[in-house]
């Protein structure tokens, strides 16, 4: 039985106790400050684990409960490169309250959101705390004929911040993995081929803040088969996301999506495996599948969908014995509709098709992983229902990219090549609306003329990456940077890319310290210069940015930034208008983080960004305060505040004489944010947790001007006067000329917006691999539809507003053979 007493003959008898443990940090090969020893046995289907951590009073120890992978308090954990390859390893921690943590670690990084299903226990004692861990072959993937895995086993000590490593890692950045020590005595491992199954069924409750109330059945299914023993395929039947934390809320004024982190466990496990990095773009972008409907007809009556269901998904990941690591994923989302009542009267739209997503991502490694070539492909197919959605989204999207990265000098220097290429093919209205979008901006005009094309049906780009420079090793690091992103690039139909026709050159040198001395642990500084233009060598702009990072002796972080940008020239500004200049400006940032191994810790920040002239100017602060009133308990409260004030803001584009006339304001931007956490872990496998936002933003627009010399260095000759302006009926007229006649007139552009996201989870493992979901989720929204709340009136006026209630209860039932 796995209890974590370790008093089992197989631990008190015959077998080898491993100890010699030796700090990583703070101070690096130095001896630990306590003991650990471990020992590991296996059998046809399991390997067993038992680590010894001997310390002080059991009331000494940080035992405070957290959730699975938090990774709160003393830990004790064991790592398999069972691979061998020194590039990836599984590795498998217990908390001392007896949390487990589970995760995938890479020579520079790590994973925590691979989950897999094991059993651990930890049991303390009057002169030491002890963990026993149970973890199926089937989890793990190897080669039987590979006898020696590789091995890393470690402790962190929390009330000191201090790690210690059975075989120590190397701390100077050329990989975690590449320094495991090794596990003997695997021959004779059986092949392990598993087929585990996880069903569910849920009940959702949904009422409405108008009275409506509905109620849904679902079902589902998860598998996990094993094809091989390092092949595995993952199959899920309409799976249900009702348990996730809904994302937070933030005040966007930029013309580009917010890029959302994933949740969604279907996604999370193994997305390591299809990561292909384009500098800041990513070719594959999980939150495209199931994504809400971009699509919006007029006259809608009924509730826009959150998202488009997903019917299912397939997904093929391994690695085999000659070093080819890949991963497919195929998934198809439904046709979503929506009620719409116009002059044809009532009827049900199509506003997301029936779509097919397809991954494929492989990697082969060459000199123990020193050197890897890669490649993906991407490719998304639409069935359109109808000529309106044939007109708002691509028929078919295509993206392709290969990748090499090059280590040598045991791993001290490094060469990383990147290139990517994008087909989008479609109805000429869907291309158009690609071609219009803020990503490029075909309709900007250059030299007298534009790239726009109303008669295109398809696009087509291409994009290279290029990174070289010192990567670890001593005090110094440094890169040298290149990317060239066409005009054409387009991957957003299962990527993410904010913007193409892009020329930029980087340098970056850090200086790194981790050895402690008399007021520091450890701290680094960072120089980096950027150069900016476009692919037709327009001028852009250059940037200076100072950062540094220090954890001191009292465990307390501090970092800051400090940047310089010269005069620069916008392409997004206007909206696809013309150039804009930008004045030089300066912003900095500042944060301090206390001990956070104490029952109360906090942390400030604040940032800040001026411009020349008075141009634009933006400020934020905020704090978190964390409290621990008993170990299974840690509530905390985030609050954020952000303003800023651009006087050169796009608002329209307005004919003027027969030509296009571009408008820009004051715009006052103000945005009020809280994020409340609670988490009572009553056991490790039995938690309630709460998590809600309020967010609260108010623009304000004023001293409209129409754009005259967008490049001029001056504000006052880049803009003309402010106009006379009329408000009435929601509308702005203007009277440049002052004859009493209106010359242009727009919509009021000023807002309010307010809105509430909160989750109850109760979360119980009733059996390993099986889940409880207790779930209440509410949403509220409302503003002033006079226009005149402030930000934090509209936060705090959220109580008062309906809401719109779930409540669900999922069950899963996990089994394996």
């Amino acid at each position: 039985m796995i209890d974590g007493r370790l008093d089992d003959a197989c631990w008190t008898g015959p077998g080898e106790w491993s100890a010699g443990f030796t700090q990583l940090t703070p101070k690096y090969e130095a001896p630990p400050s306590e003991r650990t020893e471990i020992k590991i046995l296996f059998d046809d289907h399991n390997v067993y684990v038992a680590m010894r951590a001997y310390d002080g009073p059991i009331a000494a120890r940080a035992r405070q409960g957290g959730d699975r992978d938090s990774m709160t308090g003393d830990m004790l954990g064991v790592n398999f490169d069972s691979y061998h390859d020194q590039r990836s390893g599984f590795e498998f921690d217990l908390a001392g309250s007896g949390q487990k943590t589970d995760l995938r670690l890479f020579n520079n990084s790590w994973d925590t959101t691979w989950n897999a299903v094991w059993e651990g226990k930890v049991a303390h004692a009057a002169d030491c705390w002890t963990a026993e861990f149970l973890i199926p072959l089937s989890q793990l993937r190897y080669d039987p004929r590979h006898p020696v895995w590789g091995l890393h086993a470690w402790r962190w000590i929390d009330r000191l911040k201090e790690e210690s490593d059975w075989n120590l890692l190397a701390n100077d950045d050329s990989g975690f993995v590449k320094s495991f020590g090794e596990l003997h005595g695997l021959a004779g491992l059986r092949r392990s081929r598993h087929v585990e199954v996880l069903p569910f069924t849920s009940v959702r409750i949904e009422t409405k803040a108008g009275g409506d109330a509905r109620t849904e059945l679902r079902a589902g299914l998860d598998a996990k088969i094993g094809l091989t023993n390092n092949i595995t395929l993952d199959v899920s039947l309409l799976p249900d996301f009702g348990q996730i934390e809904a994302d937070p809320s933030v005040m966007n004024l930029t013309a580009f999506e917010t890029f959302l982190t994933e949740k969604r466990p279907l996604f999370l496990e193994g997305k390591d495996i299809f990561s292909f990095s384009f500098q800041d773009d990513v070719l594959f972008y999980s939150r495209r599948i199931g994504q809400p409907p971009s699509y919006y007809p007029a006259g809608a009556t009924g509730d826009m969908p959150d998202s488009t269901t997903l019917l299912g998904a397939l997904k093929v990941t391994g690695k085999t014995a000659q070093g080819f690591s890949f991963g497919l994923l195929g998934a198809v989302t439904d046709q979503e509709e929506v009620r719409v009542t116009d002059n044809l009267g009532a009827r049900s739209v199509a506003v997301a098709p029936r779509a097919a997503q397809l991954v494929f991502r492989g990697q082969q490694d060459f000199r123990q992983g020193d050197t890897v070539v890669g490649g993906i492909i991407t490719h998304v197919r639409r069935d359109m229902p109808s000529d309106e959605l044939a007109g708002q989204l691509a028929k078919q999207a295509t993206t392709a990219g290969l990748d090499l990265t090059h280590y040598w000098a045991s791993r001290e220097y490094f060469l990383r090549a990147v290139a990517v290429g994008s087909a989008v093919k479609g109805d000429p209205r869907a291309i158009s609306r690609l071609q219009e979008s803020s990503a490029r901006y075909y309709q900007r005009p250059i030299a007298g003329g534009s790239a726009y094309d109303p008669t295109r049906d398809d696009l087509t780009g291409d994009g290279l990456w290029l990174q070289a420079g010192k990567a670890s090793q001593g005090h110094w690091r440094w890169h040298e940077e290149l990317v060239v992103k066409s005009p054409g690039l387009e991957f957003n139909d299962l990527g993410y890319v904010a913007q193409a026709d892009r020329l930029e050159q980087a340098t970056e040198i850090t200086y790194v310290e981790k050895d402690p001395a008399s007021w520091y642990r450890s701290y680094e500084l960072e120089l980096e210069q950027h150069n900016y233009s476009t692919t037709q060598h327009e001028f852009l702009g250059s940037s200076l940015e100072l950062n540094a990072g220090a954890e001191l002796k009292n465990k307390w972080n501090l970092s800051a930034s400090l940047a310089a940008q010269g005069y620069g020239r916008d392409p997004v500004a206007l909206r696809g208008g013309p150039m804009l200049r930008t004045p030089p400006h300066w912003s900095w940032s500042g944060a301090v983080t206390t001990d956070t191994t104490k029952l109360i810790w906090g942390q400030l920040y604040a940032h800040a960004t001026r411009a020349q002239q008075s141009v634009f100017h933006s400020t934020g602060y905020g704090g978190k305060i964390a409290i621990r009133p008993v170990p299974a308990l840690q509530v905390s409260l985030t609050a954020d505040a952000t303003s800023e004030t651009d006087r050169q803001r796009y608002v329209a584009l307005t004919p003027v004489n027969g030509a296009a006339g571009w408008f820009v304001s004051r715009l006052e931007g103000v945005s009020r944010s809280l994020a409340f956490r609670a988490e009572w872990n009553f056991r490790p496998e039995f938690s309630l947790q709460y998590y809600g936002n309020p967010f609260g933003s108010t623009l304000r627009y004023s001293e409209f001007r129409r754009v005259l010399a967008p490049e001029a260095s001056d504000y006052a000759r880049r803009f003309g006067a402010v106009l006379p302006a009329s408000l009435a009926g929601g509308r702005y007229t203007f009277d440049e000329n002052g004859d009493g006649a209106t010359d242009y007139q727009l919509s009021d552009p000023d807002g309010n917006d307010a809105s509430l996201h909160s989750n109850l989870v109760l979360k119980w493992e009733y059996r390993r691999g099986s889940m409880l979901y207790l779930v209440w989720s509410q949403q509220r929204y409302g503003a002033d539809a006079a226009k005149s709340e402030a930000a934090w009136s509209a936060l705090t006026g959220l109580r008062h507003r309906a809401s719109d209630n779930q409540f669900m209860v999922k069950l899963t039932y996990w089994f394996s053979s």
